[in-house]
């Protein structure tokens, strides 16, 4: 017989190395030239990213700082109306000084040894009452009486040419007269004193001026008595911007200049006013003129100096989109762009308006702007570092490929030789048996030398001759196996029937018709079924019409599987029903089964977890409003405790601050209330009447309604049930509710308050004749910080849905546009409560 040229076994060998190192060398050159695709992908797509997301937090910070220097302002020109009523006295004046107090962050020592500190003072450098001819009555300097002078002539104010009296006197009663930041301008020897940058600079100057609030005070008889004037420290406005670390959630004592990664402020005329370079800052010379600009003709040994100031207006030849920012912060447009500061730092700066409308502000509304600089390659630093390490992890995976390709390479020569042997060995053996059985050997055994897959069919080979006594012994065996199985049949249809009666979730079998053939008993109960469970579903769903309606949809549903949540009325009660419908398993076509479960609890849960995580949010809001608002409620009782004294003999007057001054208490309390709700307080529940809250609101409300012709309407029980409650909570809620109603009757109309006692609760209707509420916005409205009015926080309704949900009640509202609005509100009442 001839032996063939290529054998069976050199074959396996054959194509076992090749299907085995092919594909690894494949693999190995595709991997490093993807990976190197890839990583160059990586950097640009993950430099872009960054850029974008540090574009978006720059801005975003921005304007939270442009938000608080709007503050900043707005709460100096309120001190100045406080200010302007005080009496004209030193003493009292010094008062207001020490306590107009904010922190100062800064260094002192030595530029060899800095140390840095926090120091709190006055926000105003400078106090003055000046009479209506312009001489100072009263002038304080750092706390300090100062000399008096006439400043009815400019050039005997502080820096020679300021008119801000003669600007505040002509002001109508009221107005208030705000200057720009007014100082003398500190070159660059003076701030830096041998230190090389402003960062390191700790002995040298510091700029120092001011922003003058000056306003006119007039007599009864509309004579002007005086300009009061409040001269707002310079250094708390740089606090603003000295501080901020671009590239980091967390403040720095001083930025650093020569990074770019600074903030700074600028005025409305472009005028650079908060720096980390103090020789920038807008400034007079020593005859009160302003300085001129630094501008592509400025002297360089000026500039080398730091004798001139810098104004975004002329700086486009430094790069031109500073004017560009200017001018849009002066529209009132916020953005970010991509410049480079006099020392070369590529960046992207940041930028947002401040706004505000006073005295040289009035015009444009406009104070100025706050940018936001950072160094571009800061943001690219872990981009590149990945893209390295990248690049080395390729270096080493082709090294440790080509390792592994070798040392599998000589794995696989000597398995694939070893394993042909095991194939091709038992194969000529079993070849030969079969041929000795041809010719008649039936009693031929096959020697079993392994026990793979050649050995199973040797062994196979072998006994068949036993296959007709083995059949008839399986035979016997799956009569036996059949008994077994009927009687697990029968404990398994048992347990089922079991199951099937005793969960919660309701089962129907639908057939193909979608007719119920069979209902268990939890869905009986569930749907309050009474006779025959069979039928239509039409006529077993005729109560739940809802149930009916999501079902229709279910019963179209291509594909067999589908589910819904309903929302359903039980005894008065809202609940949520989970409906599904399933193929059934047993079942031939379009045989379904269908599961009611009743999920409301579960819904309220997630509703309550919700509610708790939006309410931790506003109690964290809520300690920081309550911390701005104590200090001028504090102010306000005092003022309102001096005008009260001096309306002797005026009773009614009188009774009218008593009044606002127990409105004051209460909403000082309401101040800790806020404090307490941060820390989640307990309710501090007291026997009390809800209808005395109500009326007690009422009065609150009622001169406000006659204001907007709104006519107010009373129906509350006077059989009202006392219980413990806590009557400033349950105060603030209808407060709420009642001042969106009038917000919402600005033309006036009907407000309808009825209180009743129904079925162990209390029912209080709130009724409004105004604008309504749209459909699409009635789900969210009692949503933290939603609001549809165009103003106001949006927490008024959250808060008040909470303070109710404390008392363990609830609150439905109904509207339509154009029609009014109804809020209902349900408090209950414990049996042991009532009295």
């Amino acid at each position: 017989m001839l032996r063939a040229p290529f054998s069976f076994h050199k074959k396996v060998l054959l194509a076992f190395c090749l299907l085995s190192l092919l594909p690894l060398v494949l693999l190995v050159v595709v991997s490093s030239r993807s990976l190197r695709s890839v990583e160059s992908q990586l950097l640009a797509h993950a430099t872009r990213a960054l850029d974008e997301q540090a574009a978006e937090a720059l801005e975003l910070r921005a304007g939270m700082v442009a938000a608080d220097v709007e503050d900043f302002l707005r709460q100096a020109v309120a001190d100045l109306s406080d200010f302007a009523l005080l009496p004209v006295d030193e003493n009292v004046y010094r008062e207001f000084y020490r306590h107009q107090l904010r922190p100062v962050w800064f260094r002192r020592g030595s530029n060899a040894a800095p140390e840095e500190t926090r120091e709190e003072r006055s926000l105003y450098s400078e106090l003055a009452w000046i009479a209506a001819d312009g001489r100072e009555v009263v002038r304080l300097v750092e706390g300090v009486p100062a000399a008096l002078r006439d400043v009815s002539d400019p050039s005997r104010t502080t820096y020679g040419r300021e008119d801000y009296f003669l600007r505040a006197r002509a002001l109508p009663p009221g107005g208030v007269h705000v200057t720009r930041v007014t100082g003398r301008h500190l070159d660059k020897q003076r701030q830096l004193a041998g230190a090389p940058t402003p960062e390191a600079a700790v002995e040298g100057e510091r700029y120092r001026g001011v922003i003058r609030f000056a306003m006119p005070v007039h007599g009864d008889d509309g004579t002007l008595r005086g300009v009061a004037v409040l001269s707002l420290d310079h250094r708390h406005l740089m606090e603003f911007t000295q501080h901020i670390l671009p590239h980091s959630p967390f403040f720095t004592v001083f930025s650093s200049y020569d990074s770019g990664n600074y903030a700074f402020l600028f005025d409305d005329e472009g005028w650079m006013i908060a720096h980390p370079k103090h020789w920038d800052l807008r400034g007079l010379d020593e005859r009160g003129v302003l300085v001129p600009p630094y501008t592509a003709a400025s002297p360089p040994e000026l500039v080398e100096r730091g004798a001139i100031p810098f104004n975004l207006f002329h700086a486009g030849f430094v790069h031109p989109n500073y004017p560009v920012v200017a001018a849009a912060v002066l529209r009132g447009e916020s953005g970010v762009a991509d410049v480079t500061n006099i020392g070369g730092s590529q960046k992207i700066m940041a930028y947002a308006p401040i706004r505000f409308g006073y005295g040289e502000y009035a015009d444009g509304g406009i104070f100025g702007g706050v940018t936001i600089g950072a160094e571009v390659s800061r943001f690219h630093a872990a981009a590149h570092t990945a893209s390295t390490e990248i690049r080395a992890e390729m270096t080493r995976f082709v090294g440790k490929a080509g390792l592994m390709i070798l040392g599998t390479a000589l794995l696989v020569v000597a398995a694939a030789y070893f394993l042909s042997r095991g194939i091709t060995r038992p194969l000529s053996t079993l070849i030969d048996g079969t041929r000795r059985m041809a010719r008649g050997e039936l009693d031929t055994q096959v020697p079993v030398t392994a026990r793979d897959e050649v050995g199973v069919l040797a062994v196979s080979f072998n006994r068949m001759a036993q296959q007709l006594k083995d059949r008839q012994e399986r035979i016997a065996a799956t009569l036996a196996d059949l008994d077994r199985s009927r009687r697990e049949i029968l404990r398994e249809r048992d347990f089922k029937e079991t199951l099937v009666e005793n969960i919660d979730i309701g089962l129907l079998t639908l057939d193909a018709a979608g007719r119920v053939t069979s209902i268990n008993g939890p869905a009986v109960r569930l749907l309050d079924l009474s006779g025959t469970v069979e039928g239509e579903l039409a006529t077993l769903f005729s109560a739940w019409p809802s149930l009916l309606t999501a079902l229709a949809v279910g019963l179209k549903t291509s594909g067999g599987r589908w589910h819904d949540y309903v929302d359903v009325t039980v005894a008065g009660r809202p609940r949520v029903f989970r409906l599904a419908l399933i193929p059934s398993a047993a079942g031939q076509g379009a045989e379904r089964i269908l599961t009611i479960e009743d999920i409301t609890e579960r819904v309220e849960m997630r509703r309550q977890l919700a509610r708790m995580e939006r309410m931790a949010a506003l109690g964290r809001l809520s300690a920081g409003i309550a911390h701005e608002v104590r200090n001028p409620l504090t102010g306000i009782s005092l003022l309102l405790d001096d005008l009260h004294d001096r309306l002797l003999g005026q009773s009614a007057d009188q009774e009218l601050i008593r009044r606002a001054l127990s409105e004051i208490e209460r909403l000082e309390g309401l101040v800790s209330g806020l404090l307490d709700f941060a820390a989640s307080p307990q309710l501090r529940r007291e026997p009390g009447n809800i209808g005395t809250v109500l009326r007690e609101t009422l009065f609150l409300i009622r001169k406000s309604c006659e204001r907007q012709g709104i006519r107010l309407v009373e129906a509350l029980d006077e059989d009202l049930p006392g219980f413990p409650l806590d009557a400033h909570k349950l105060k603030q809620a209808f407060l709420n509710l009642f001042n969106n109603a009038l917000d919402a009757m600005p033309d006036g109309g009907e407000l309808t308050v009825a209180a009743s006692w129904v079925d162990g609760e209390v029912r209080i209707c709130i009724r409004d004749s105004g604008v309504g509420i749209p459909a699409e916005q009635l789900p969210m409205i009692f949503e933290p910080f939603y609001t549809g009015k165009g103003s106001g926080t949006g927490l008024g309704l959250s808060i008040t849905q909470n303070i109710l949900a404390d008392h363990g009640g609830r609150i439905v509202v109904e509207s339509s546009p154009g029609v009014g609005s109804v809020f209902t509100l349900w408090l209950p009442i414990p049996e042991e409560g009532t009295n």
